[in-house]
C-alpha cells in the first residue's frame, strides 16, 4: 500500500513533469495557430500557410506512437523513473532549439525542414510522457484515490496549455505586433530550458514504483513488452484507441484550433482569443479533477459515459455560441468546451491503466493512447480548418466531427462494460480487464 507521503510526492512530480512537457508541446500548437504560417511558409497564401503550419503540428503526433513504443519498452524494462527523465530532457532540448530557428525569409526551405525535424523530436518525447507519468502515479496511489490522482496527470496537460497560451498572451501584450512577429514569439520556446530544469530536478528525487520494483525483483520483466501487448492485450489497445480519440481531438481543438478560429473566422482579437482559451483550459483542470473524484466514488465507466453523452448533446450549441461573435456568448461557449474536455479526460487515465498488467502497463497504455493522439489531436486542427474551408466557415461542421468521435467512444465502452472498475487491484490484470460489478 502506498504511503500518503509517497503518494503526494509522486503526484506532485507527475503533475510538474507533465505540465512542463506539455507546455513545450503546446506552445508549438499556439505558435502554429498564430505565427508559424508567415514565419516559415511565407510563400503560401494565408489559408495554405495556416494549413501548412497545422500540418507540421500534426507531424509531432505522427512521431508520438513511435515514442510510445520506444519509451514504453524501456519503461517496462528498466523502470518508469529513468525513462521519464529522458523524455523530459529530450522535449526541452527540442523546444529550445525551435526558439533559435531561422525563418523562411532568412534561409528559405531549410527553415520549415528544421521546424518539422524538431517537431518530430517533440512528438517522440511526448509519446513516452503521458503513459509513464500516469503509470507512475497510479501505481503509487491507494485504490480509493487512484482515479483522482490519475485525473491530476490528465489535468496537467491543460496546465501545460495554460502556461503556453498564458506566456504567449503576456508576450504579445507587452510587445508591439511587429516586435512579436519579428522576435517575440521565440521567448516562450526559450523559457523551456528553465522549466525543464525544474521538472528534471523534481523527477530525480522520485523513487521507482513498488510494483515495477517487485516485477523486476521476481525477474518477470518482459524482454519485448510491445510484442507481449500486441499478442495478449490487443483488444485493450484498440479499446483505448477508440475511447481516447475524442478526448485527444477535443482537447487540442480547444488549446490550438479555437485560437485561430476565434481570431480569423469569428473575427475577434488575438488577445481576446488567447485570454478566453487560457481561462477555458483552467476550467478543464477543475472539471478533470472533479470527474476523477467522481470516478473513485461511482466508477470510471459510468462517469465517462455521462461525459460523452453530454459532449454529444452540448457540442453543437457551444460552437453556435462561438459563432455569434458576441463576446459574453463566446466566453460561455469556449468555457463550456473546456468543461467537457476535462470531464471526459479526467477518469480516462486510471481507466486505461487498469487494463494492463504491471509488466507491460507502460507499453500498453502508451501504444493505445498515442495512436489515439494521431487520429484525434494530430489531425483535429487540420481537419477542422479543412471543414471550415469546405463549409464556408460553418462552426457546426467542427461540432459534428467531435460528436462523431464521441459516438465511436460510446460504442467502444458499450462493447466492453467490464473495463476499469473502481478500487480495482492493479495486480494480475488480465485481458478481460477489471470487473465493475454493480457499478
Amino acid at each position: 500500500m502506498a504511503s500518503t507521503q509517497r503518494q503526494r510526492k509522486t503526484v506532485v512530480a507527475g503533475v510538474i513533469g507533465t505540465t512542463v512537457e506539455f507546455y513545450d508541446f503546446a506552445i508549438y500548437g499556439t505558435a502554429a495557430a498564430l505565427i508559424f504560417g508567415p514565419q516559415f511558409f511565407s510563400e503560401s497564401s494565408a489559408v495554405a500557410g495556416t494549413l501548412a503550419a497545422f500540418a507540421t503540428f500534426a507531424a509531432g503526433f505522427v512521431a508520438r506512437p513511435l515514442g510510445g513504443f520506444v519509451f514504453g519498452h524501456f519503461g517496462d524494462r528498466v523502470g518508469r523513473k529513468r525513462t521519464l527523465q529522458i523524455t523530459l530532457l529530450l522535449m526541452g532540448l527540442s523546444t529550445t532549439l525551435i526558439g533559435l530557428l531561422p525563418t523562411y525569409a532568412q534561409v528559405g526551405l531549410l527553415a520549415p525542414l528544421l521546424l518539422v525535424l524538431l517537431r518530430l523530436a517533440q512528438g517522440f518525447a511526448a509519446g513516452g510522457e503521458i503513459g509513464g507519468a500516469v503509470v507512475m502515479v497510479v501505481e503509487n496511489t491507494r485504490p480509493e484515490r487512484r482515479a483522482t490522482s490519475g485525473s491530476m496527470v490528465i489535468a496537467s496537460l491543460s496546465l501545460g496549455g495554460i502556461l503556453a497560451t498564458g506566456v504567449f498572451f503576456l508576450v504579445s501584450s507587452v510587445l508591439t505586433t511587429d516586435q512579436f512577429n519579428d522576435w517575440g514569439w521565440r521567448i516562450p520556446f526559450l523559457i523551456s530550458i528553465v522549466l525543464v530544469g525544474v521538472g528534471a530536478y523534481v523527477r530525480s528525487r522520485l523513487d521507482e514504483t513498488t510494483q515495477f520494483a517487485q516485477v523486476a525483483e521476481r525477474g518477470e520483466t518482459e524482454r519485448f513488452p510491445l510484442l507481449t501487448v500486441l499478442r495478449h492485450n490487443m483488444r485493450s489497445v484498440l479499446f483505448v484507441l477508440g475511447v481516447a480519440t475524442v478526448f485527444s481531438a477535443a482537447s487540442f481543438l480547444l488549446a490550438v484550433f479555437v485560437l485561430n478560429y476565434l481570431s480569423t473566422t469569428v473575427g475577434l482579437t488575438q488577445g481576446f482569443a488567447l485570454g478566453v482559451v487560457t481561462l477555458a483550459l483552467a476550467v478543464s483542470v477543475v472539471s478533470a479533477v472533479a470527474a476523477g473524484r467522481a470516478a473513485d466514488s461511482f466508477g470510471r465507466r459510468r462517469v465517462i459515459v455521462v461525459g460523452l453523452v453530454t459532449v454529444i448533446v452540448a457540442t453543437y450549441p457551444l460552437f453556435a455560441l462561438m459563432d455569434t461573435a458576441d463576446r459574453p456568448l463566446v466566453v460561455v461557449g469556449v468555457l463550456g468546451l473546456g468543461t467537457l474536455v476535462g470531464a471526459i479526460g479526467g477518469p480516462m487515465a486510471t481507466y486505461f491503466s487498469e487494463l494492463f498488467p504491471p509488466s507491460v502497463r507502460y507499453s500498453g497504455f502508451s501504444v493505445g493512447y498515442q495512436l489515439a493522439s494521431i487520429l484525434g489531436g494530430g489531425l483535429a486542427p487540420f481537419i477542422a480548418t479543412a471543414l471550415l474551408a469546405a463549409t464556408g466557415g460553418a462552426g457546426w461542421s467542427i461540432s459534428l466531427y467531435i460528436v462523431a468521435l464521441a459516438v465511436v467512444a460510446l460504442a467502444c465502452i458499450a462493447s466492453r462494460p467490464d473495463a476499469g472498475g473502481p478500487r480495482a487491484s492493479l495486480e494480475g490484470v488480465s485481458e478481460k480487464g477489471q470487473e465493475e460489478g454493480a457499478r
